[in-house]
């Protein structure tokens, strides 16, 4: 049972792998503006080495935070600035109740919506990719509706999870890790679709997936404006 092959011992190394990340983004996640970089080496790092088994749990993390955190400065800066108005808006509406307000609650709700659906796709994107920020959000946007069921799920999930760290305030440390571990199954799922495999049996045929680069469907893009 406790031999390091056993079931049980490869069950205990994943739930602490996947617990340290969830530390890991909680606490590189504290100054707020650095959320956007620790979302993203959270879940590269849950991705490769939690789900994949390959390579190193720290060393993976901190070289796709470092990766990419001049790049995500600017995205957490609005995200989090757009977020903060929603939920003022939402709560004055609410508490100002009329028919009018009432259109305009329904009417936040809907973009609150649409919003949160585009950036659930942003960070995993922008651990895989090589674009530019507007490039990642407009295939965040394209995503968030082409894969409707998906989306649906993951904030469904996460709706889940922030009600129980309300309750559960010490659970802060545990559910983000297990929402990331969750998020790897659909998001791989959807990142695949924009990634260009090698052919069957070259030497990146198992690494394809973690070798961030520019996705297939933005090289699609590219070939037909410069055909036109």
């Amino acid at each position: 049972m406790f031999s390091p092959d056993s079931t049980f011992s490869r069950f205990m190394s994943t739930l602490l792998d996947v617990l340290v990340i969830g530390i890991l983004w909680f606490v590189c996640s504290l100054p707020l503006i650095t959320i956007a970089a620790s979302t993203t080496a959270a879940y590269y790092a849950m991705a490769k080495v939690v789900r994949h088994k390959t390579g190193y749990l720290f060393k993976e993390y901190f070289r796709s935070f470092k990766a990419n955190f001049k790049q995500s400065l600017v995205p957490a800066f609005l995200f989090l600035a757009i977020v903060l108005i929603l939920i003022a808006d939402i709560i004055y509406v609410w508490n100002n109740r009329s028919s009018v307000n009432d259109g305009l609650f329904i009417i936040m709700v809907g973009i609150s919506f649409i919003f949160l659906s585009v950036i659930i796709y942003f960070c995993p994107f922008l651990s895989r990719f090589t674009k530019k920020n507007f490039e990642i959000f407009r295939l965040s946007a394209f995503s968030a509706f082409r894969f409707l069921p998906v989306t649906i799920s993951v904030l469904a999930v996460i709706i889940f999870t922030v009600i129980g760290i309300y309750l559960m305030p010490w659970a802060i440390v545990v559910f983000p890790g297990l929402f990331m571990f969750l998020l790897t199954y659909p998001m791989e799922y959807v990142i695949s679709k924009y990634m260009k495999k090698p052919e069957p049996g070259s030497p990146e045929e198992d690494k394809w997936y973690f070798q961030k680069t520019e996705s297939f469907f933005a090289a699609r893009l590219k070939e037909r404006a410069q055909k036109r």
